[in-house]
């Protein structure tokens, strides 16, 4: 774990971090954990600028990608690449959801906020829309880890020169973020990444 993961971990609070524990036997594939670290710590920023409810943020964060655990290699490669069949990521969705159910009665979090949970993981990036502000947030902070510490895994696992990757997530700043602070995150960590030769 880096210096800023471990920033991150230090930044959650007893149920959260409890939360973490539990998530992390499913993220230990397509670099989920860093993956995840990366997108709450986004959202702690996105959180002091825009009104949501954290105990929904940062749960649906912590879980929304637990599913890949269960799909198959196959299923993994195809659906992880620029403009997959949603079909096959639909796949990780319904199973984020359904282990995230049980991880939530388990530990007796909120129902109602447990259920507003579950909507955002069941469709956080198949679903074009987007249901609420905490909605809002943990679509783009799943996103803006691509500029981000996942940029170099992805440029491996599609694989695509590091240049090319960079001219294509820029141009879908606009489409994909919801919010204009995420806009800003996503083109200044991007023009940290032009800085780069390769992963630090």
């Amino acid at each position: 774990m880096s210096v800023r993961d471990h920033d991150v971990v230090l930044r959650l609070n007893v149920a959260e971090s409890a939360l973490l524990e539990l998530a992390k036997p499913y993220l230990q594939i397509r670099d989920n954990e860093r993956h995840t670290l990366n997108a709450i710590e986004f959202a702690l920023v996105l959180l002091e600028n825009y009104e949501a409810d954290r105990a929904v943020v940062i749960p649906a964060l912590i879980l929304h990608d637990v599913g890949w655990s269960k799909v198959s290699q196959d299923i993994i490669s195809r659906a992880c690449r620029p403009q997959p069949d949603k079909t096959l990521v639909r796949i990780h969705e319904r199973e984020s959801e359904r282990i995230a159910d049980t991880i939530l009665r388990d530990i007796k979090h909120d129902r109602a906020r447990s259920e507003k949970i579950l909507e955002i993981i069941g469709g956080h990036d198949t679903r074009g829309n987007s249901l609420s502000i905490d909605d809002k947030i943990v679509k783009d902070c799943d996103k803006l880890t691509r500029y981000a510490k996942n940029f170099w895994y992805w440029t491996s696992a599609l694989p695509m020169a590091p240049e090319k990757f960079a001219d294509t997530l820029e141009g879908l700043i606009d489409h994909w973020f919801f919010l204009d602070k995420s806009k800003e995150m996503a083109r200044e960590e991007l023009s940290q990444r032009r800085l780069e030769e390769r992963e630090p």
